[in-house]
């Protein structure tokens, strides 16, 4: 029975998964974390419930990536007591987790850390991995014109059609990032994303990307940052980001990271930073946190975090408007 009383244990490197009005969140980094089960938030009510699941959940239980399409959830890669690259699907309605089984060929290399969104076009869903850190001495062979550098960071970009449940690697233009892994990736279409932030071996990135993706290629253009008096985020590792819809546009709402505990927004279509202040300590002082957006109407946004890498572990929620 869901209760506002009930509250998941701490954790990081986890993610909670919007589908419909609900939370779902798995796995994670942190004593008394269990995989057998699902931590399930109820948007309207905002109580958590923990609820058993079937089948057999992925091994990498922290740092995977992850995505919903419609009642699935897949998830990718991660670490537990090694790098992983295996791909599980959860389903929201069975609370059933399957692992799917793609062809060797193409594969990514085991990591976590990495990005993934969905897309859809063709009539056909895709997931779409970039990047993330593994050990590449232990993955081979290695995708062509890709990257890997020594610290086992890479600029893998691999697409995995779900129809052939088989992976495939898309021919990539543009301004290609370097091997870089804890960046943020985050959709603003069905054939879109943002990209912002991470590890290099360069040390931390606040480059954005804007990527556009076809059924065979991958097209990325970097957002050039004006310098000067231009706001603009400090680079951060480790924070969180989702999509804002407006009646101005698309935003880019960033939150946290190591070590930078702030929060801005962006405006997608004119690609301008605004740093949001006086937004509680709870919220802006986390890393490897989770982050989510319950839209109401197009001017009323809730966003949820939970967990992370500090003492700010718990659910925090707050309605974006207030701050804009």
């Amino acid at each position: 029975m869901a209760s506002k009383n009930y509250q998941p244990v701490g954790r990081d490197s986890h993610s909670t998964i919007k589908v419909k009005d609900y939370l779902y969140m798995w796995g994670g980094a942190g004593s008394g974390v269990h995989y057998d089960v699902m931590e399930v938030y109820h948007l309207p009510t905002g109580a958590w419930d923990q609820k058993p699941t079937t089948g057999t959940p992925p091994p990498g239980t922290r740092g995977y990536s992850s995505v919903a399409i419609g009642k699935d959830i897949y998830y990718f890669g991660g670490y537990s007591g090694g790098y992983q690259n295996d791909l599980h699907c959860f389903n929201v309605n069975s609370f059933k987790w399957r692992e799917l089984s793609p062809s060797p060929d193409h594969h990514p290399m085991m990591k976590y850390y990495c990005g993934m969104v969905s897309a859809h076009f063709g009539g056909e869903d895709y997931l779409i991995l970039i990047g993330g850190s593994g050990s590449y001495s232990i993955n081979t062979p290695k995708q062509p014109d890709a990257q890997y550098s020594a610290s086992g960071r890479c600029n893998e970009i691999h697409y995995y059609r779900i129809s052939s449940d088989q992976w495939i690697s898309p021919v990539v233009t543009g301004d290609r990032p370097p091997p870089i892994s804890n960046f943020t990736l985050t959709p603003v279409t069905n054939s879109t994303a943002v990209m912002f932030g991470g590890l290099t071996d360069n040390g931390v990135s606040n480059k954005l990307y804007m990527i556009s993706f076809t059924k065979t290629s991958v097209d990325i253009l970097e957002v050039p940052n004006p310098g000067g008096l231009v706001r603009w985020p400090k680079g951060r590792y480790a924070h969180s980001s989702v999509l804002i819809t407006t009646s101005l546009g698309p935003h880019l709402l960033v939150v946290g990271g190591s070590i930078t505990y702030d929060v801005w927004l962006m405006d997608i279509n004119k690609r301008k930073w605004k740093k949001l202040i006086n937004l509680p300590v709870n919220v802006t002082k986390r890393y490897w946190h989770s982050l989510s957006v319950w839209s109401v109407t197009p001017t009323t946004n809730w966003i949820i975090e939970f967990g992370g890498g500090t003492s700010c572990n718990d659910t925090a929620v707050f309605e974006l408007s207030k701050y804009m």
